[in-house]
């Protein structure tokens, strides 16, 4: 039975099965459904992955051998080769939107999203954004390249609300999309680049989009020091060789590595080299040899 017309909308793409499979995200198709009391669908199994998400009403929704009684804010996933149908309810019919799509990276997406072949049912509380989204997207159906690319971008755009609503109110649990080195390595390049600025360690997860204690460790791990030795050993790497190659002041040297005040500088200077600044400078033509050791 085909989706009711009337009140609905709807956008398919016509993708052939090498698109769908050699890129890494690809619309198939989105809607918004208005259902009339007990409108039954059964789509047949197919190799993309299909979301809706109910806006308003009730109904049933029963896939292999399970049953699901979903409300507004629900959605749920129908995998690709899976056999599914749903039934909307008599008195409180359902009206909900639909995106169907494919490619590399789907399933990784979904499970980031709280979805999985064993988790086809979740709640949603961004459902207005979703909706907004959808609806931007019905708005340009044309089949044209431009429109190709800025329906895509607003699946992504779908895909990453519903993923960071569900990371939000899973954020105890270090589910992070890349691996510990990846996020040691932007660390270390924003340390290298922002060595002169104000830098503390908990904005610095928050930039990454992770936690404070989950960044330390990785830290710990994979290079022997927290991200502050490693940054406060970049500032001093830094310091020296202004004092070698530079005649500037001290308390210009302290601010050029992000030291406000010089004495703090000087402090941190000398319990790292047993030498203060100053002396450092004024040493013979040989310098002391400096031992930076979580600084690659």
């Amino acid at each position: 039975m085909e989706h009711d017309p009337g009140m609905n909308l709807r956008f398919k793409a016509f993708l052939d099965n090498e698109s769908q499979d050699s890129v890494e995200l690809a619309l198939n198709y989105c809607g918004i459904e208005e259902c009339r009391p007990g409108y039954f669908h059964s789509p047949p199994k197919r190799s993309i992955y299909l979301i809706h998400i109910i806006l308003r009403g009730k109904g049933i929704l029963e896939i292999d051998d399970q049953t699901f009684h979903l409300g507004e804010n629900d959605a749920f996933l129908i995998p690709p080769y899976r056999k599914g149908s749903y039934r909307a309810d008599q008195e409180e019919p359902w009206v909900y939107m639909w995106i169907g799509f494919s490619g590399l990276k789907a399933y990784e997406c979904l499970a980031k999203a709280g979805f999985g072949q064993q988790r086809l049912v979740r709640q949603v509380a961004c459902t207005e954004r979703l909706h907004g989204i959808i609806r931007k997207m019905l708005e340009i159906p044309q089949l044209t390249l431009v429109n190709e690319l800025r329906r895509n971008s607003m699946m992504q755009w779908f895909l990453s609300e519903l993923i960071e609503e569900y990371q939000v109110l899973h954020k105890n649990q270090d589910t992070y999309s890349y691996s510990a080195a990846a996020y040691v390595n932007y660390a270390k390049e924003f340390l290298a680049e922002n060595y002169n600025r104000k830098v503390k360690v908990n904005d610095l997860a928050e930039r990454i989009g992770i936690n404070r204690s989950y960044l330390a460790k990785s830290f710990k791990k994979m290079i022997g020091c927290s991200p502050q030795q490693f940054l406060v050993n970049l500032r001093m790497e830094k310091a020296v060789t202004m004092l070698k190659n530079t005649e500037f002041p001290i308390n210009q040297i302290a601010a050029e590595v992000g030291y406000e005040n010089p004495l703090t500088f000087s402090k941190i200077f000398k319990q790292r080299y047993g030498i203060s600044p100053k002396n450092y400078r004024g040493s013979a033509s040989s310098f002391p040899t400096v031992q930076n050791d979580c600084v690659e």
